[in-house]
């Protein structure tokens, strides 16, 4: 206690000298580091305060500069406030070189091997919200987790961590399983967090708070950026293979699993086809019911190839090739294929000159729940509800 008092003394009194010399250390910005480092080594009792600063400086430049100071450094209390500045920076998604000893020319892997982490994740919501969870064995405390909710369009939305028992673990599954009949399937814990990263960046693009303790958590997992990686339901399943036989008439069957009995497609992707199936119900023009009929088919076509194409057909490829993962996995190899043989369709950007069942049926089930809440608001106008 009296070592950390004293250490923790020369940092504030190194901070000081550093203010009196006209170093404005209270505001951590990259022009701090060029400065701190030129003094960095000419007055040793600074030289903590030099480090802690640098800590503060979420800029690659105070990563380099700590990284240089490090194999300089004599003072062992002095290299551990450098590795302990390089941790937090690490902490706040920057990457950090490896600590090199004397004992090996390599540095230690973080894990042992690739099997110490797990992964799991849920089926995708009506929403695309997923639970994505990335789980660390450690040696007599259970296990360490990393819990997050994936939306594939708002990025992420939660994120927690706790140390479990292994009990605990499958006890959770098994709550989650019996109130929202959803299972936790594994996957590659590389893709879970690749994942849960990309939702953190997109959540951070779209300016929101709340989530200031990721890097920190994620730390358990690694400090770098995570790597691309082709999807995983690609080395479970042929792409090609997936697509064989009569797929898009049978691709409809989707819409029975309970999974993507709630799916509707978003909102603002279906409203302003909504007013064009008002129109059509509104034209001055006299239809008989097959004209109709016909008016209403070409919206629902014209809708499903906008949705294969662009941001859109990003979201749904990639919503598909999880559920065909889930599928995989929960025994359900059938539809399996049949999920990943859309995704791959839509991948192209364009269904293609043949109807996607399951794609027409969406769309059609989305018309008629949104028309469906439309007339509940206006009970006194009619409505045109397709049917599925």
């Amino acid at each position: 206690m009296a070592k950390t008092k004293l250490h923790d003394q020369e940092i504030r009194s190194g901070l000081e000298a550093l203010r009196q010399a006209g170093v404005s250390v209270d505001e951590p910005s990259p022009a701090l580091v060029p400065r701190l480092q030129e003094r960095f080594g000419k007055e040793p009792q600074i030289d903590l305060a030099i480090v802690f600063a640098l800590g503060r400086i979420a800029e690659s430049a105070a990563v380099d500069a700590l990284a240089a100071m490090e194999p300089q450094a004599r003072d062992k209390g002095l290299k551990k406030e450098i590795r302990r500045s390089l941790f937090k920076l690490s902490q706040k998604g920057l990457t950090v070189p490896e600590t090199k000893t004397a004992v090996t020319s390599a540095a230690a892997p973080l894990f042992k091997a690739a099997s110490d982490i797990e992964a799991y994740m849920s089926a995708v919501d009506a929403a695309g919200g997923r639970l994505a969870w990335i789980v660390k064995p450690q040696a007599g405390h259970g296990l360490q987790t990393l819990q997050a909710m994936v939306s594939d369009r708002e990025g992420l939305l939660r994120v927690g961590g706790a140390q479990i028992r292994r009990k605990e673990l499958r006890n959770i599954f098994r709550e989650i399983k019996e109130k929202h009949g959803i299972s936790m399937i594994p996957v590659p814990w590389e893709y879970a967090d690749e994942m849960i990263y990309q939702a953190h960046e997109k959540a951070g693009a779209q300016g929101k708070s709340g989530l200031e303790k990721f890097h920190e958590l994620r730390a358990l997992i690694g400090t770098g950026k995570p790597k691309p990686q082709e999807h995983p339901i690609y080395r479970r399943l042929s792409a090609d293979g997936s697509r064989d036989g009569d797929w898009r008439e049978q691709s409809r069957r989707l819409l029975e699993e309970p999974e993507l009995q709630f799916w509707f497609l978003d909102e603002d992707w279906i409203k302003p086809y909504l007013s064009q199936l008002e129109e059509a119900k509104t034209s001055r023009l006299v239809l008989n019911p097959v004209q109709k009929e016909e008016r209403f088919a070409g919206i629902v076509r014209d809708a499903v190839k906008a949705f294969c194409a662009g941001e859109i057909g990003a979201v749904l490829q990639r919503r598909m090739e999880d559920m065909a993962v889930y599928f995989i996995e929960t025994g359900r190899e059938a539809s399996a294929k049949l999920s990943l043989a859309i995704a791959v369709q839509i991948s192209t950007g364009d269904p293609g000159p043949l109807d996607i069942s399951f794609l027409t049926g969406l769309v059609q089930k989305s018309f008629g729940f949104y028309l469906s809440q439309e007339k509940t608001k206006q009970p006194d106008e009619p409505s045109f509800i397709l049917k599925p």
